[in-house]
């Protein structure tokens, strides 16, 4: 090095033995005075009796460690200029960069410090003080420079963390979605092999009973198990056509053309569908929903949701009983409630009923059986269609579907 005014290097640690071999790497290596001291109180009294060009203050010392004597350094007005560089026996990362920073160092030496270390990182200070411009500027354009770096370290971090959020939640999503998936498979293929074989059983045995015994039965008891084949064929269609429905809406194969329409007229003519079942269990069925009740929906999908609905109502309804629809509007939606006096739902099933990785199995007031697939298409085909749908329910005194579609003015 070439012999120069000597500058002023002020080391700080409470270990004797880092102090000497601290002091004698800077001897060997720079023409400069070193002064030591063992804590950060003893530092400060240094620093406020003498000149110093440059402090390497050790971090983890008793009483006050190195931040915090580096802090009480850069508040004073005579010592704010000093370069302070950290010596720790940590790896820097970038918490404890922060850290270094807020506390006004400017660099890390990481311990045991060896030749190479000692000689790069004081050149490149010591320069900086043998500079004939202001030190302190000199010194500003290094934090500055440092703050940069640390930003772009910072930046970097938060964009690999995003990235890394970004795929931990497509993950996540994919792993709902297989669960979903293989819920769904679970069901069709329950439904498959139990709820849709039930009605052709019934075809099947009633069927073969009129065929080997038509000439001894009494015309009475032909029309009775032709009503059982022909209520067994009824609901194995209806059961079919949800299957085909829920299975097209899985595949994204369903047609979606939404248009303005009344539904009154959907309404009227599920009434009229559906009335044999109502009579036949002596139940009120009726509609208040007025004429001209214009929404935007598909027409297919809205006459499925309210078929299931008022088909539901009419099964969980004691005879005697009433289901009634009505209709209001509320914030540019239409909101139409189909509502029974049957035998409810019990709290804790009620968040069950549209979701398709739950079973939930109820018989009707007729022992009519039911798979739960209505509602879970309703739910699909009314949010398909920009609305909502949810239940109000008081188990043995009847319930609330209610259902929105967007108005049509």
């Amino acid at each position: 090095m070439k012999k120069t005014e000597k500058h002023t290097i002020l080391i700080v640690d409470d270990n004797s033995n880092n102090l000497f071999s601290l002091h004698e790497l800077i001897k060997d290596n720079f023409q400069v005075e070193v002064v030591e001291a063992t804590s950060g109180f003893e530092a400060l009294r240094i620093i406020s009796e003498q000149h110093i060009d440059l402090c390497l203050m050790d971090v983890q010392m008793p009483e006050m460690d190195g931040f915090e004597t580096a802090k009480l350094v850069k508040s004073r007005p005579k010592t704010a200029h000093i370069p302070v560089i950290f010596i720790t026996a940590f790896d820097p990362n970038k918490a404890l960069m922060d850290k270094g920073l807020n506390a006004g160092g400017l660099d890390y030496l990481t311990k045991p410090i060896d030749d190479v270390q000692i000689v790069h990182t004081l050149n490149m200070y010591l320069r900086f003080l043998g500079r004939e411009r202001d030190i302190n500027s000199e010194l500003e354009e290094k934090v500055q420079l440092r703050t940069i770096e640390l930003q772009n370290i910072n930046r970097k971090l938060k964009l690999e963390i995003e990235e890394r959020k970004k795929t931990e939640a497509a993950l996540q999503e994919s792993e709902i979605k297989l669960k979903e998936a293989n819920a769904a498979k679970d069901k069709f293929f329950s439904i498959i092999a139990h709820d849709l074989r039930n009605p052709f059983n019934a075809v099947i045995g009633f069927s073969n009973i009129l065929r080997e015994s038509i000439h001894d039965l009494e015309i009475a008891e032909i029309y009775e198990y032709i009503g059982y084949i022909n209520e067994s064929a009824l609901n194995a269609y209806t059961l079919l056509g949800n299957l085909l429905d829920w299975a097209r809406s899985q595949t994204n194969s369903i047609q979606f053309e939404p248009m303005a329409m009344d539904i009154q007229e959907i309404i009227q003519a599920t009434l009229v569908i559906l009335s044999g079942e109502a009579t036949k269990k002596n139940i009120s069925i009726s509609s208040t929903v007025p004429e001209g009740c214009g929404v935007m929906a598909d027409s297919n999908m809205v006459s499925a949701v309210i078929r299931n609905l008022v088909s539901n109502a009419i099964k969980f309804t004691r005879p005697g009983g009433f289901v009634s629809i009505f209709s209001s509007r509320s914030e540019g939606c239409q909101v139409f409630t189909i509502e029974d006096d049957g035998i409810g739902i019990h709290e804790k099933d009620i968040d069950k009923l549209f979701r398709i990785d739950t079973k939930l199995y109820t018989k009707g007031t007729a022992e009519e059986s039911g798979t739960g697939l209505g509602l879970i298409l309703c739910k699909e085909f009314v949010e398909k269609n920009a609305g909502t749908i949810r239940v109000e329910s008081e188990y043995g005194k009847g319930s609330r579907f209610i259902f929105t579609l967007p108005a049509v003015s």
